[in-house]
């Protein structure tokens, strides 16, 4: 049940109204949304559904014997318990196979002849989101950052959130759970806000993002030797754009239809590619997992030893490894992460040597802009290099991106205007701003719902024309 389906917004506006029905009695109402979610997960196979419960079950009755248990040894217990399921369920899905073929791959370096098995398990859909929040969920729980949830279906409403379930944002409980008991509203600007976060996801995923991948981003990278170095930039360029069109889309979806049902969710995403340097990308993309890598991944192995300078880069290296795995069990994504670890490391060795030209003359606002603009561009085309890894089905094929970039030729007869047109013009529009999108939603947000009504058809017959004739599916669900 894609977001950019008929079958959803069919399944969320008979949601929507039944939901409202029973909002005022706060236990009904998580029920509901706890049923509602099961039934559009099961849409991807009820065994993904029993293993949600299942994960879900073990966690709850951990937070709930974290919060009675005193002693430190027995919640540290209960921690390395849930962890271990958890993390064990996750690898079990997503990386046994990788595991086994590099350990043989490795065998045979030594000159060993190994036959690696292969174990036949499809990976549910937003396996890595949901484990994550759950894990989230049992150390906050453990540091006492955070309550249990009150019930098991409370808890259960939680983890299984219908529009955060296949691919985020990775949600925290005390942002979640507060709103989840209160007693919730609807006005109709909460309900413009909601529709106009809806349609810019549509507008971002269907008339973007599928449309470059379709006409150039695909072709380009299955063959790149068949394209000159300027068409395959425009690729690296095209991937860029509708990388952050299909995930933010899809985000945006998420948060509008939440809205809807009275939750205010976090922004996961706030123009990532006007970042001055890589920390400040990696603080405007993929907001939520980004703050869980930090919270979880790099304050626990960097400890109270994050002054000393080797461990903060190793933490750092570490922390982007596993980042990139995260993403799936490939040696592109291993590459993708550590080329994000050394960069940030790099940037912070940087700043931290470069302290001393901070005077009056290199703050002053002329300089400053001129810094802060190369410094954009060229974190803007470090971003963009590793894109290429994190796109590339093998190393091989990136490394024939590479090659390709590398040889120089000119030619453009591959790269019709239309594609280069709206390559432009997405990144213009990234460029734009804030106040323009702001004032941009509050005026949809004041139209009667006639011509909000009206201008929603328009833009679904539009979005029908563009769309391509194949179901694209959002690429963050396949993580």
């Amino acid at each position: 049940m894609l977001f950019t389906q008929g079958n959803y917004f069919i399944f969320l506006l008979l949601v929507f109204f039944a939901y409202w029905l029973v909002a005022a009695r706060v236990e009904w109402r998580k029920l509901f949304l706890l049923a509602a979610s099961c039934f559009f997960y099961a849409q991807a196979g009820w065994q993904a559904v029993l293993l949600l419960l299942a994960v879900s079950t073990l966690d709850y009755t951990t937070t709930r014997r974290l919060q009675r248990c005193e002693q430190p040894h027995r919640r540290k217990l209960l921690l390395a318990l849930s962890l271990s399921a958890d993390l064990g369920v996750l690898c079990l899905f997503k990386y046994a196979n990788f595991f086994l073929a590099s350990a043989a791959q490795g065998a045979t370096l030594l000159g060993w002849h190994v036959n690696a098995p292969h174990m036949n398990l499809l990976v549910p859909l937003g396996l890595s989101f949901f484990i994550f929040q759950s894990v989230a969920f049992v150390i906050d729980v453990y540091r006492r950052d955070a309550e249990p949830a009150e019930s098991y279906v409370e808890h259960l409403a939680f983890i299984a959130f219908f529009p955060t379930l296949i691919a985020g944002p990775i949600l925290r409980a005390k942002q979640f759970l507060p709103q989840l008991r209160a007693r919730l509203t609807l006005d109709a600007e909460t309900g413009g806000q909601a529709l106009f976060l809806i349609a810019l996801g549509l507008i971002k995923k269907i008339a973007i993002a599928d449309y470059l991948s379709a006409n150039l981003v695909e072709r380009v990278f299955d063959f790149p030797e068949r394209f000159s170095s300027l068409e395959v930039l425009a690729a690296v360029y095209g991937y860029t754009l509708q990388i952050y069109c299909d995930f933010s889309g899809y985000t945006d979806v998420a948060l509008g239809s939440a809205l809807l049902l009275g939750f205010a969710l976090p922004a996961n995403f706030n123009a990532p590619y006007r970042a001055a340097d890589l920390p400040d990308f990696w603080r405007r993309w993929h907001i939520s997992l980004s703050t869980w890598l930090r919270d979880y991944v790099f304050f626990a192995i960097a400890g109270a030893r994050a002054r000393r300078t080797g461990v903060l880069y190793a933490a750092t290296l570490v922390t982007m490894l596993l980042g990139g795995l995260w993403h799936g069990a490939q040696w592109t994504f291993v590459v993708w992460g550590l080329l994000h670890g050394a960069g940030l490391i790099v940037v912070r060795w940087w700043q931290s040597t470069h302290s001393q030209f901070k005077t009056a003359y290199w703050l002053s606002g002329r300089h400053t802009a001129w810094a802060r603009g190369l410094s954009v561009f060229i974190t803007f085309h470090f971003v963009c290099l590793t894109w290429i890894f994190f796109r590339a089905e093998t190393l091989a094929q990136a490394g024939g991106v590479l090659r390709q970039l590398g040889r120089f030729s000119a030619d453009t007869t591959n790269l019709n205007w239309p594609v280069a047109l709206l390559i432009a013009l997405g990144f213009a529009a990234h460029w734009l701003p804030e106040r323009v999108w702001e004032t941009a939603r509050a005026g949809f947000t004041r139209l009667p719902a006639p011509a909000q009504a009206l201008m929603l058809f328009g833009l679904s017959a539009g979005l029908y024309f563009v769309a391509s004739s194949d179901v694209v599916p959002f690429i963050y669900t396949r993580f």
